[in-house]
């Protein structure tokens, strides 16, 4: 709908060219911009364009605003009226007949309505989760992968050439304890009498994975291998279990990728040290004290960052610098990172490291996800993770399941804090968010499903839509006319959770509509019309709860 006035406003700026009533080169290259209207007072969008060129136009905002309005093509099919309001706003009231055809697109697209084409994408590489393989999957990344995967969805619901990756972290520091923590407990489990390290991951997972290589051919060689190779195999071991059990998490919850990579064969092909050099060689690292820095200017970040220790070990920056080089080149044209809030200082020097190796900072975009506080009986769950005091995304979704947990997470920006109610999560009321959402579509199912047993007729053929004339079915069919728009706006900001918040409004809308108004009513157009609109609003749920991974159940 957007596009429509977009193109009446262009074609009217283009006229007005072309008849020497305004001085503007190129006008067939102006971006308009076009709002929906809150207040139907105001019509059903409007646009500042008399305002952004009243300067290179040389006119008053209002006067230019005249000048547009004057030659627009007033085709009744399309456009009623448009008013220019306060100091050269245009709002525009399109026909009745506009909205009809929207629902007869919805019934002849079906769940393609609100696809779009996106032929200038440039490939697309997104990476979400990439939770480090040192223990089961915890909330927060569970809010990490529902932002992720349903991103995923909207991108490739608007035609996006993309590509989604899990960065495997199975190289450093947090795997060598890993190592350690399976090597100790295995040997305590084995009878030998040994202290625990301090820092070291103490969840039952570990206690777990001791316990599997008991009689195992790798379980014997571990107590009789020097103890930097036995942690070493002890990690490799952890590592696959872990990340097996991750994959399995994210599968129950929804969530595939495209592919997974392993930080560990960035160190052995040589794509770390690789990456230093060309730093180095283009002048922005430089050696002191025995160590690599990366030098940081004062619009980056607060100081120079190491790349490698003294003692020659690579640290993570440089590991990051290096996947992001590969990113690069293997084609990708935009890298959409998903990071914890607890990165944030981090994004400055991945931005730098791009932008020092060649490419653009801005083929790096990284989104954030705040923290995820469980609500349980009014109280929140302390969670720590080393010490092995965690619930984890598991028993989430166990308890709550994974259509609930999806939704739930999207109930709010993902840069935005989330208090995350398992009480509220399992409630079957219009006070739990995603059961008033799938009800919509049960409730609309089940129309039907009432009307062929009781032999009520709900044939949807050719019908006289003229009739929808209540304020809240004119309401529900512009909300309907919005969702192309919303998918679209929402995949280009990287905000999905707009998905969600639309779909929640339709809920509100739906509910009160059918509150107040039969739908099998004895009318017979009336009811056709009526079966016609919410079988659009069925649709659209259907649409909506699919790109966010939910389901639409058609009993509840």
């Amino acid at each position: 709908m957007k596009e429509v006035v977009r193109s009446l406003v262009l074609d009217a700026l283009k006229k007005a060219v072309t008849e020497g009533q305004v001085d503007i080169r190129e006008p067939e290259s102006v971006l308009v911009e076009v709002s929906r209207s809150k207040d139907p007072r105001f019509g059903d969008y409007a646009t500042n364009i008399a305002l952004v060129l009243s300067g290179p136009a040389k006119l008053k905002p209002r006067q230019l605003a005249e000048i547009v309005v004057q030659n627009l093509n007033m085709d009744p099919s399309v456009l009623a009226k448009a008013e220019i309001a306060g100091p050269g706003f245009i709002n525009f009231f399109l026909a009745t007949e506009v909205w009809h055809k929207v629902l007869a697109t919805i019934h002849e697209e079906k769940e393609v309505y609100g696809a779009s084409e996106k032929p200038d994408s440039p490939r697309v590489l997104l990476e979400f989760v990439s939770a480090n393989p040192t223990g089961p999957l915890h909330v927060g990344h569970g809010r990490g992968a529902a932002v992720g995967d349903t991103l995923a969805r909207l991108l490739r619901k608007n035609g996006y050439n993309l590509h989604t990756e899990y960065y495997v972290n199975d190289a450093g520091n947090q795997m060598r304890i890993l190592g350690r923590s399976l090597y100790v407990r295995y040997k305590q489990m084995m009878g030998e009498q040994i202290e625990f390290p301090e820092n070291h991951y103490r969840g039952d997972y570990i206690l777990e994975l001791a316990k599997e290589l008991k009689g195992t051919q790798l379980g014997a060689e571990l107590l009789e291998l020097p103890e930097d190779e036995a942690v070493e195999k002890a990690s490799r071991y952890a590592c696959s279990r872990i990340l097996d059990g991750i994959q399995e998490d994210l599968r129950y919850f929804g969530v595939e990728y495209d592919g997974y990579f392993s930080e560990r064969t960035l160190h052995e092909s040589g794509m770390v040290t690789a990456t230093v050099r060309e730093l180095q060689e283009k002048g922005k690292a430089e050696e002191h004290d025995g160590a690599v820095w990366f030098a940081m200017n004062e619009q980056q970040d607060e100081k120079d960052r190491v790349l490698v220790r003294a003692t020659g070990e690579p640290t993570y920056f440089a590991a990051d610098a290096a996947y992001h080089l590969n990113k690069l080149q293997r084609g990708y044209g935009l890298l959409v990172d998903i990071w914890g809030s607890d990165h944030h200082g981090y994004v400055p020097r991945v931005r730098a490291a791009v932008e020092a190796l060649g490419y653009s900072p801005d083929s790096l975009k990284v989104m954030l996800v705040q923290f995820v506080n469980l609500v349980r009986e009014g109280q929140k769950i302390s969670m720590s993770t080393r010490s092995g005091e965690f619930i984890t995304l598991r028993d989430v979704l166990d308890e709550v399941g994974p259509d609930a947990a999806r939704f739930f997470f999207l109930t709010k920006r993902s840069d935005s804090h989330l208090d995350f109610d398992l009480d509220l999560a399992k409630k079957q009321s219009r006070e739990n968010p995603v059961y008033y959402v799938q009800y919509m579509h049960a409730r609309i199912a089940s129309i039907f499903r009432i009307g062929q047993e009781r032999n009520i007729d709900t044939d949807m053929t050719d019908p006289d839509l003229s009739v929808l004339a209540l304020p809240e079915e004119q309401r529900l069919m512009k909300h309907l006319a919005d969702f192309p728009d919303m998918l679209r706006e929402a995949a280009e900001a990287l905000e999905p959770h707009r998905v969600t918040f639309y779909l929640m409004e339709l809920a509100d809308m739906f509910h009160a509509y059918y509150h107040d108004n039969r739908v099998l009513t004895e009318d017979s157009d009336l009811k056709k019309a009526r079966l016609f609109l919410a079988e659009a609003v069925r649709q659209v749920v259907a649409n909506g709860l699919d790109i966010l991974g939910v389901t639409a159940p058609e009993r509840m």
